[in-house]
């Protein structure tokens, strides 16, 4: 067996194998008084390393038994886990949310639109009562389903759903700020600035006006029992000209004008009347130049049928 004393500095210290002389560093940390044990990289002899004070020595052992030199044990992870309430406290704003959510959307729901719903739920399952009064299943479509609603919901929920398919129709042809939306007792009246249809002094559609006509005369055709009353508006500056020789005529002929179109389109003329009223029904005050303009107009009122038959006809108001 073979010794060797070597005197320790801080750190590590070179250990020489007695067999091959090639050194080895080792921590010094590591080297203990009993001793650790390890094999010489270069000739694989099993080596044991002692300390004692300020001196290593270092031998050749021949047994199996060894101290193992002990490898420098990894750093642990400190992993955080999360607290046990907030999971409880997760689940309970998740709760919260929800039932919000629910609250508004219950807070904005339009109950005829919910009638209508389950009336089609009703009838997709073969439970489909045909009641006075109740809400059936409504076919698909925004027109199809004004039909429907004309027929069993009170009038004020046909009107609003009259508004929204006519308000989709203004947005969709470019008419909007020149058409104005009101809700009445005595119907839905759509008021179109004169510009947007005709040309100043005249009662000739000008090409753009076409567009939102035409829709019109779609809902008329596909919503029963709806009847149209076509008004012609002017201000109170006269016209004097061969073919009008007065507003009268000239609110006649463009109330006149435009029930024709319509007509020729397919409208049901059954359903249609015209009247003109010169400037007899201003919205503002004829007397100020820059709201004067907004005199001349046409109005279009949509009535429900309320069971009297209303014959089409050219009125002239005088």
């Amino acid at each position: 067996m073979a010794d060797e004393n070597k005197k320790v500095k801080t750190g590590t210290v070179a250990v020489p194998c007695p067999k091959c002389n090639k050194r080895i560093n080792l921590p010094l940390r590591q080297i203990t008084e009993k001793g650790v044990s390890f094999p010489c990289p270069g000739c694989k002899t099993k080596l044991k390393v002692r300390r004692n004070g300020q001196k290593v020595t270092v031998s050749v052992i021949k047994s199996a038994e060894s101290d193992i030199l002990p490898e420098e044990e990894p750093k642990q992870e400190i992993i955080q886990k999360t607290p046990a309430w907030i999971v409880t406290f997760a689940d309970l704003a998740t709760l919260l949310l929800t039932f919000f959510v629910l609250m508004l959307s219950f807070a904005n729901m339009d109950v005829v639109k919910f009638k209508e719903l389950v009336g089609s739920v009703q009838e997709r399952y073969g439970v489909t009562f045909h009641e006075s009064g109740s809400y059936q299943a409504v076919s698909k479509g925004q027109i199809a389903e004004l039909d429907s609603n004309v027929k069993s919901v009170s009038a004020k929920a046909a009107r609003e759903q009259l508004v929204n398919v006519i308000y989709d129709a203004i947005v969709r042809q470019g008419f909007r700020g020149k058409v104005a939306l009101t809700s009445t007792d005595e119907g839905v009246r759509m008021r179109v600035n004169g510009r947007a249809l005709f040309a100043p002094g005249t009662a000739t559609l000008i090409p753009e006006s076409l567009r939102l006509l035409d829709d019109i005369v779609t809902i008329m055709k596909e919503t029963k029992n709806l009847f149209l009353e076509i008004e012609g508006h002017t201000d109170n500056v006269p016209v004097r000209t061969k073919k009008f020789p007065s507003n009268w005529e000239l609110s006649v002929a463009r109330a006149s004008s435009t029930l024709e179109h319509m007509v020729a389109k397919g409208a049901p003329k059954e359903r249609l009347s015209a009247a003109g009223f010169s400037d007899t029904r201003p919205l503002f005050d004829n007397k100020k130049k820059e709201v004067r303009l907004l005199n001349r107009r046409v109005e279009f009122l949509f009535k429900q049928d309320l069971g009297q038959h209303i014959e089409p006809s050219f009125r002239q108001k005088r």
